[in-house]
């Protein structure tokens, strides 16, 4: 028992290694189909495993060389992935352009429907000031009305767009 026990340490000589490759390479056949794929991933595990020993003493070599080939093998399923290769049924669906400048017209129009609904005044004041970008004390000198009347007409403009309109924005439109 007590040999068993010195070779699952693993000596620190290279040759300690033998006392895992072979469970190491049952490990690795068992996720890895390719024969040559095996071999390699468990000399890649080995020599990093040698390379880790040469800096620093491991208190449990054996787990730490199931560790890396378990890493080794996870890196070449990333790998192997397939990058977004879809099949024609599979691709996302792409609006043509048609179709967006269709969305922006109907837009358009309901904006413009719900502009229309708004008092003259009131209307007027919304578009110096959300599309002129004009100030409100510019637009109160112009319609020779408080500055407190334009946040009024605009507060109220943005509140019956909002009505109008609000179904729009939460469908993401």
């Amino acid at each position: 028992m007590e040999g068993i026990a010195r070779n699952d340490r693993a000596p620190d000589g290279d040759e300690g290694l033998e006392a895992y490759r072979a469970a190491l390479r049952a490990f690795v056949s068992r996720r890895i189909s390719d024969p040559h794929e095996v071999d390699d991933l468990v000399q890649e595990a080995c020599a990093r495993l040698i390379a880790r020993r040469r800096e620093q003493v491991l208190e449990e070599p054996r787990a730490y060389l199931f560790r890396i080939a378990a890493n080794l093998i996870a890196d070449r399923h990333r790998r192997a992935a397939p990058t977004t290769t879809l099949v024609d049924d599979q691709l996302p669906p792409v609006r043509p352009a048609q179709e967006d400048g269709r969305r922006v017209a109907d837009l358009q129009a309901a904006l413009e429907a719900a502009l229309d609904e708004l008092g003259p005044k009131c209307r007027t004041v919304f578009i110096l000031r959300r599309f002129d970008e004009r100030s409100t004390g510019e637009i109160a000198r112009e319609l020779r009305i408080s500055p407190r009347m334009v946040q009024k007409h605009l507060t109220h403009a943005v509140t019956h767009l909002y009505a109008r309109l609000g179904h729009l924005m939460e469908r993401g439109q």
